[in-house]
């Protein structure tokens, strides 16, 4: 969601580090685009021979709007997933086994594999395949209800991981004990066939991304509605009557574009954090970076009244003082023991990167700050290990994804008139609205990707389906609530629940029992919460 223009200033969403999530720097929150090791084992499948250019597009968005036929791509619909034992290579380590040892799942039945998808699920006629990563968790029931898929958001973040850490998730057993897990790779992502870019030598995000496109065929099938007919297929593949899912940010848009294909194979889906039908707009991208920026003013200057028995001495009072901070880090940087410079930038992403921590680990993060500012040299070296080994590389998983949803008209006066009446935070550069200032918010490079804006731009449609439970958060900064209200209207037939509170990503997070329990009775009774229902922290 983010191009390397935008980046400073328009952080999209991305999964909250939550505790139980393994290895939680593998879900990048706040500040900087996921930097996801993308493996080389899956590679795209013989038949016809794949170039660089763009596929036939013209029909694209009638054909991802509506569901294939099985007929249309009988082999991926007969193969059978050889299943495996997973390594450390997949994410289970030996820490991990471990743990998930101590909350009941049978580690040694864990399996891995991989599944052939069409290269384009838009061309029945294209004999080219894909493949994608995934992993089958058994539950801890004796008679499990079904399989339920996940996802973590991103876009670019990698559902293995994800549901591998899931189990450790507080007041998930009953989930557990009442359903597989399934977790998947997007296309392009992780150890499905990968997306390589080395950002062609350029700063220039259109032509970082053209010269990503022109490199990887993969780039023009990564788009939302590609990858949600990719989930229709691990949901036959598994032989489940229904698609039960839950998907976190991104992963909202995820299963309202699964919802809109496929109204009739929805179950029980859970979409927290929710986003709407027009995330990769270029307004909602403004409207995110204000969140985050009054998010992150929010968090600085609350030190005093909400941290007082994390920190000793607070680094900011006021949003005056957290603005000096920054110019002055900006003009004299700390450096950490290993060279990492810290400069007010790197220190304003590392703000942003905190509001996806518990209130305890934002405390101690404003208590880090503080003596790193007095000079300790500890506190220096822990801020600088969020940055440390950062060696330029590129990865625009996350960019090729948003594009496919960039609109194809953007609005660009809409957006102004939307900026002016809103007002730019002095977090971004304001209050002036000026041509430095808007720059991060009018930037057209999407259109590098010539399927840009063939996906679902507009709005959802799944008043078919079975209901759907909404998640939203009045204080979210990665996906503010008015979206996650937008998108009950869209979908049609769901309902919202409603957390009172900061933050990413409320359900199993060890924030909300209310919001939990009413998550756990819908995917496990099926049972909704009434309609207005507001949750709040314990």
């Amino acid at each position: 969601m983010l191009t390397a223009q935008r980046a400073k200033q328009a952080k999209r969403a991305k999964p909250a580090q939550r505790a139980g999530w393994p290895r939680a720097g593998r879900l990048i929150g706040g500040a900087i685009a996921l930097a996801l090791t993308l493996s080389s084992c899956a590679s795209l499948q013989p038949g016809i021979p794949r170039s660089s250019e763009a596929p036939h597009t013209e029909s694209v968005p009638k054909s991802l709007a509506a569901a294939h036929q099985k007929s249309d791509f009988p082999d991926v619909y007969a193969q059978q997933i050889d299943w495996r034992e997973c390594t450390a290579a997949d994410g289970l380590d030996a820490g991990l086994a471990g743990a998930l040892d101590d909350v009941g799942v049978d580690t040694p039945a864990i399996r891995c594999g991989t599944v052939m998808a069409p290269f384009d699920w838009s061309d029945r006629k294209d004999a080219d395949r894909i493949e994608l990563a995934i992993v089958h968790i058994p539950s801890t029931g004796a008679s499990p209800r079904g399989t339920l898929l996940g996802n973590p958001g991103g876009p670019g973040a990698t559902g293995v991981d994800f549901m591998l850490g899931m189990p450790l998730s507080p007041d998930f057993g009953p989930v557990l004990a009442d359903y597989d897990l399934l977790g998947f790779d997007p296309r392009g992502i992780g150890g499905s066939t990968p997306l390589n870019c080395d950002g062609a030598g350029s700063e220039i995000p259109a032509i970082q991304l053209g010269a990503c496109v022109a490199d990887n065929p993969i780039a023009h099938t990564m788009g939302t509605s590609q990858v949600a007919r990719d989930m229709e297929l691990l949901r036959s593949l598994m032989d489940a009557e229904r698609l039960d899912y839950i998907g976190y940010s991104y992963g909202t848009m995820l299963g309202a574009t699964y919802a809109t294909i496929f109204p009739d194979q929805v179950g029980r889906m859970v979409l927290d954090s929710a986003e709407n039908a027009e995330w990769a707009s270029p307004i909602h991208h403004f409207d995110q970076a204000v969140a985050v920026a009054n998010a992150t003013v929010a968090l600085a200057t609350s030190c005093r009244t909400e941290y007082r028995d994390e920190v000793e001495v607070c680094p900011f009072v006021d949003e005056d003082s957290l603005l000096r901070v920054l110019g002055e880090l900006n003009e004299d940087p700390l450096v950490a023991s290993d060279g990492t410079r810290i400069d007010g930038d790197a220190l304003q992403s590392y703000l942003t990167d905190t509001l996806y921590q518990s209130h305890y680990e934002r405390g101690r993060a404003l208590d880090r700050i503080a003596l790193a500012l007095f000079g300790d040299q500890d506190a220096i070296d822990e801020i600088g290990e969020m940055f440390a080994g950062e060696d330029g590389a590129i990865d625009l998983a996350m960019e090729v994804v948003t594009c496919h949803s960039f609109p194809i008209e953007p609005d660009i006066p809409g957006l102004l008139e939307h900026i002016r009446a809103t007002g730019i935070p002095r977090l971004l550069g304001g209050p002036e609205i000026s041509d430095d200032t808007l720059a991060p918010f009018v930037d057209l490079s999407c259109y590098a990707l010539p399927e840009s804006g063939l996906d679902i731009t507009e709005s959802f449609d799944a008043a078919e389906a079975d209901p759907i439970l909404v998640i939203g958060i009045t204080g979210d900064h990665a996906t503010p609530y008015q979206y996650a209200q937008e998108l009950v209207t869209e979908l049609g037939n769901a309902t919202l629940l409603t957390l009172d509170g900061q933050g990413h990503a409320a359900s199993y997070s060890d924030r909300s029992s209310c919001i939990d329990d009413a998550v756990t009775a819908y995917l496990v009774d099926g049972d909704l919460p009434k309609a207005g229902t507001i949750c709040r922290d314990d």
